[in-house]
């Protein structure tokens, strides 16, 4: 006797994966995820895991943001170090996240990233 076409998908796995897509995940994405070409920077421990963003000038581009912390954390850009300088971008502290950012245009130049909530959390970011 031959087994019925849904015994079938089961067996291969088709339903269970087409009921994982329908459902979603939880936690951050795999980074194949990520949108082509996306910055990605991780909060975790307290700390950013670069010290340097290199993005492009004069066009809009993406960030992921990723908190491994059940902290809130942040990322601003400014002119100037800390608290200093004008606001170039900003978002809300997360918690324990993922987020897609659309950032930009920023023209080409030296700019400083931080975390508002933990200003001990910095970087530089070069735009060219």
């Amino acid at each position: 006797m031959r087994p019925s076409l849904a015994r079938r998908l089961v067996a291969l796995g088709v339903v269970p994966a087409l009921v994982f897509a329908a459902c979603g995940g939880g936690g951050n994405p795999a980074p194949a995820s990520y949108p082509p070409g996306a910055i990605v920077v991780t909060a975790e421990s307290q700390a950013f895991d670069t010290a340097e963003l290199v993005v492009p000038a004069g066009r809009p581009f993406t960030l992921v943001f990723v908190n491994r912390d059940s902290a809130q954390h942040n990322i601003a850009i400014r002119t100037e170090q800390g608290f200093e300088g004008d606001l170039v971008f900003r978002f809300d502290p997360i918690s324990a996240s993922t987020v897609t950012l659309e950032v930009g245009p920023i023209p080409a130049g030296t700019y400083f990233f931080l975390c508002e909530a933990h200003p001990f959390m910095t970087g530089t970011v070069i735009a060219n």
